[in-house]
């Protein structure tokens, strides 16, 4: 074997070997974490049904236990709903709302959209517009918005941006036979 073989042969290996390594460190070998707020106290939101369908958050209150947490919803017919925090968690995870994604739509906005997983770092503020009028808006703001911001904790956790393809465990494909 003459030194030009040798040279490319050497030169091969090296680029098949570059290449897996770079496979397998993006196959979730390195997990990348990113800083997070979480709530450390529970949350109760009423929110109140203005039109047939259409809701909006008439209160939120906090309470010292986020596993606690509640939204209330009052009916123009007189009617109240209650749904724990695990049930809203489990609607959200199947997409099953029984026709009632309204409801939790308006709570979202509000700040029960940081006990359902929305980030507290991200810039994200409740929406005036979810609540019944301003006043109420800026009521809870200042109450329980400052409270809820000031008792939260912050955790490092794996990223859950920017992960697709080899070893995320998310596929939208099956290949088989």
């Amino acid at each position: 074997m003459n030194t030009a073989t040798a040279f490319k042969n050497a030169l091969l290996i090296l680029s098949i070997t570059a290449f897996g390594f770079a496979v397998l460190t993006s196959c979730g070998g390195s997990a990348q974490y990113e800083e997070v707020e979480i709530p450390t106290q529970g949350l109760i939101t009423t929110v109140v049904e203005i039109e047939p369908e259409q809701y909006k958050i008439e209160d939120e209150v906090p309470i010292p236990d986020t596993s606690q947490s509640l939204i209330v919803a009052k009916y123009l017919d007189g009617g109240i709903d209650t749904f724990t925090l695990a049930e809203v968690r489990l609607m959200q995870q199947t997409g099953n709302y029984g026709g009632r994604s309204g409801i939790f739509t308006a709570a979202s906005y509000g700040f029960f959209g940081y006990m359902i997983g929305r980030s507290m770092m991200g810039g994200f503020r409740p929406r005036s517009s979810a609540y019944t009028d301003p006043n109420t808006y800026n009521r809870v703001n200042n109450t329980t918005g400052n409270s809820i911001r000031s008792t939260s904790q912050r955790v490092s956790r794996p990223s859950s941006r920017g992960r697709s393809g080899y070893g995320s465990g998310r596929s939208s494909r099956s290949y088989g036979g």
